[in-house]
């Protein structure tokens, strides 16, 4: 993978295939002699920085397609400091990082806890028809957390804001790993925020925007066993894991199985 830098920082790495798009010219990428990949110089603020990136991929958009396309600005951060803004589906050839937030959203029952988990659509760019967290949405633009969240509780699972907003923190996770879109390699990076969300149990989720096939309710054992059987998205399961570990709701020696 060729490293590509911002201002001498390393903020992301491309794969040979999606190298190749990127100094196909005319393009705002430069690899000098030692192997850097980086911006063309001189775009020393966060709006020309945007500017030439929106510009860029709109001819990649015409170029090569891009079925993951969202009409989604995601901001580039380094150390706190916005760098840049840019369409969510180039994240991923750039390997660059997603900012997301996830809630594991569970129901307590006389039967026992039921987590809600979501089998995502087999339209979907990313992870078709695999299990997930039920709540989960890139941060876009210059959002905060709780309001990405409120809105993709709504969005997704209909659950009302007032419910929304009790969402408790719970840590974060950040996953890296290689993939494929429309067959080259690429290598996605995620930043999440986590949370867990205990809802009533006579106000169930519902499928609301499409990004869901189905929604189920699962006792921790349920979840466990599909979580072995490797149907899940990978942060899906790690969080949902991190849930039921937190809530003691199995034994430590069956989660070490």
């Amino acid at each position: 993978m060729t490293p590509l830098f911002l201002e001498g920082t390393a903020i992301g790495c491309v794969h040979p295939e999606w190298l190749e798009r990127l100094l196909n010219p005319p393009s705002p990428f430069h690899l000098d002699d030692q192997g850097r990949l980086s911006l063309v110089a001189p775009l020393a603020t966060f709006s020309s920085r945007s500017a030439v990136l929106a510009n860029w991929a709109e001819q990649v958009r015409e170029r090569w397609g891009l079925p993951g396309w969202r009409d989604e600005r995601i901001v580039v951060r380094d150390h706190g400091q916005a760098r840049f803004s840019i369409e969510r589906a180039l994240l991923r050839p750039l390997g660059l990082q997603l900012p997301s937030v996830q809630a594991s959203v569970y129901t307590l029952t006389p039967q026992g806890p039921r987590i809600w988990i979501a089998r995502r659509a087999a339209t979907k760019p990313v992870d078709p028809g695999c299990l997930d967290a039920l709540v989960a949405g890139g941060i876009s633009g210059f959002d905060d957390t709780m309001s990405t969240l409120v809105r993709e509780c709504g969005e997704e699972a209909g659950i009302e804001p007032l419910i929304a907003q009790t969402a408790q923190p719970c840590g974060s996770l950040e996953i890296c790993y290689d993939t494929l879109d429309q067959g080259l390699t690429v290598t996605h990076r995620e930043r999440i925020a986590l949370y867990e969300l205990l809802i009533p149990s006579d106000d169930p989720p519902r499928v609301v925007d499409g990004e869901h096939e189905a929604i189920l309710a699962l006792s921790p054992q349920e979840a466990w066993a599909s979580i072995q059987e490797a149907r899940w998205t990978p942060d899906g399961a790690q969080a949902t894991l991190a849930l039921i570990e937190r809530h003691r709701w199995l034994s430590p020696e069956t989660l070490r199985r």
